[in-house]
């Protein structure tokens, strides 16, 4: 074979094995999307049988969380070993594990209750027959425009609701100097230079320059639209609101997760009887 004609072959021979390589990624790659699909598939059973498990008896909802939850810790180990192109998947699961563990607890956390019930007081009426089923429902949904809830009887809103004014108070502290600052007296926006500063606000919290100043405001949880935003903006998150003579127990309000928007309310009932009330928050 003369130079010219073993150039070509030679030529000929790596086109066939670049192609050869291309058609065995391009499987690869068709093979991981149909797992992918199969799992999305198998997800979407799961969900459309939750309404009907959901309505089983505690001991049977808990067998199939149980299962469930094993199947996606499996699903996410194996997507694992390929991060980068599953990234979003890996997510996905993560997020749906943590809700059915969250749904497992719950479940486990009521049967016990009903138990240590039948328990101390043994069974009576309709309520703690060992017959009667748990069953979860969805009463509803409530429209969140403020990023807080509030749980109360509506009886204390017509007698015991207070309007009272608003205070956004937060201060911050200098480091160096222990001047303190607060918001809306000094500076209107954390994007604003104070005076004297190079620096922005954001900048100088930062960098640890300031430092914010914790108020406890607990005292001032009364039964009024500020006082939820008292409660739902400390570092807990939540707190108990008061009656008109000092007491708690007006109202306890708690933010929300997400923000504004819209979610769902769940009500626990078992022979018949509501028993608990769960919003999901995220």
């Amino acid at each position: 074979m003369d130079s010219a004609n073993h150039q070509c072959f030679r030529s000929w021979c790596s086109r066939l094995d670049l192609q050869s390589l291309y058609s065995e990624f391009k499987s690869t790659v068709t093979a991981k999307d149909e797992q992918i699909k199969v799992v999305e598939k198998n997800l979407n059973l799961w969900k459309d049988r939750v309404s009907e498990l959901e309505r089983k008896t505690p001991d049977f909802i808990e067998n199939a969380l149980s299962k469930r939850i094993k199947i996606r810790e499996e699903e996410i180990e194996r997507l694992n070993l390929d991060k980068e192109n599953h990234a979003l998947e890996i997510q996905k699961k993560n997020e749906e594990l943590l809700l059915f563990k969250s749904e497992l607890k719950k479940t486990g956390e009521v049967q016990n209750i009903i138990s240590q019930l039948i328990e101390d007081f043994g069974e009576f009426g309709d309520f703690l027959d060992k017959d009667k089923e748990l069953e979860t429902v969805l009463a509803g949904y409530v429209d969140v425009d403020s990023g807080q809830l509030m749980l109360t009887d509506p009886c204390y809103v017509d007698s015991q609701w207070k309007k009272q004014p608003y205070e956004d108070l937060r201060l911050f502290k200098d480091k160096e100097s222990g001047k303190t600052y607060q918001f809306r007296k000094d500076f209107n926006n954390f994007e604003e230079k104070i005076k004297g500063f190079d620096n922005t606000v954001n900048e100088l919290l930062e960098s640890e320059r300031f430092e914010r100043i914790k108020v406890d405001r607990k005292s001032e949880y009364s039964y009024s639209y500020a006082g939820a935003c008292y409660a739902t903006l400390s570092d807990e998150g939540f707190g108990a609101m008061k009656h008109e003579k000092g007491h708690e127990g007006a109202a306890v309000a708690f933010n929300t997760f997400m923000g504004d928007g819209s979610y769902p309310v769940y009500i626990e009932t078992y022979g018949g009887r509501n028993i608990r009330m769960y919003v999901d928050l995220i």
